[in-house]
């Protein structure tokens, strides 16, 4: 099943040094706990743990959760009102690297996206994809590339060698027209 280890933390920095002792292969964080200035903090500590996939927890969505969220390129989100089985979907649903948000959340989600871009975020790239068909593999070495991990920490995670994952990506690429991982993280 799920090994579950909780830790009440007062700071990011404390945060930060749990995980250095070993990092989590899924940490949930309380949306309640995360001020504005943290979600900048979380966004570093991210950085450091890219193997790491992120939950939030939260009474209900909201604009500030929304916004934690991207910015730590959160997989998923849980009312804590949910029951037991709803929460066990979700890691389940997470740990299987799809992505955790109701419907509605999405939705919430792709507006707050926009707000964001709106609001001086990284402008859109001139230059859109053009839409190609990925194999279900070819498309979860994507989704970890775009999470900034590294081809080895992609091939940990997957269980496969970093040749493989150099060579699913050289098929995206072709697919797409493009010869690096630059052209995807513009």
């Amino acid at each position: 099943m799920y090994q579950v280890e909780y830790a009440e933390m007062n700071s990011i920095s404390d945060l930060e040094a749990r995980c250095r002792r070993q990092a989590p292969r899924l940490l949930l964080v309380d949306i309640a706990l995360i001020s504005p200035h943290s979600v900048n903090q979380l966004t570093d500590l991210r950085r450091h743990f890219p193997a790491t996939d992120w939950l939030l927890g939260w009474e209900q969505p909201s604009t500030q959760g929304l916004d934690a969220a991207i910015r730590c390129q959160a997989r998923g989100c849980v009312e804590w009102t949910a029951s037991a089985e709803q929460f066990a979907q979700l890691l389940d649903a997470v740990l299987a690297g799809a992505l955790g948000f109701p419907g509605p959340v999405l939705q919430a989600l792709y507006l707050s996206v926009l707000r964001l871009k709106a609001a001086g975020g990284r402008p859109a790239s001139s230059a859109t994809p053009p839409a190609v068909r990925l194999t279900a593999r070819e498309d979860e070495v994507l989704s970890l590339m775009y999470r900034d991990m590294t081809n080895k920490q992609i091939a940990e995670r997957l269980g496969i060698s970093v040749n493989t994952v150099k060579k699913h990506l050289a098929h995206v690429f072709a697919k797409q027209g493009q010869h690096s991982r630059r052209w995807h993280l513009v």
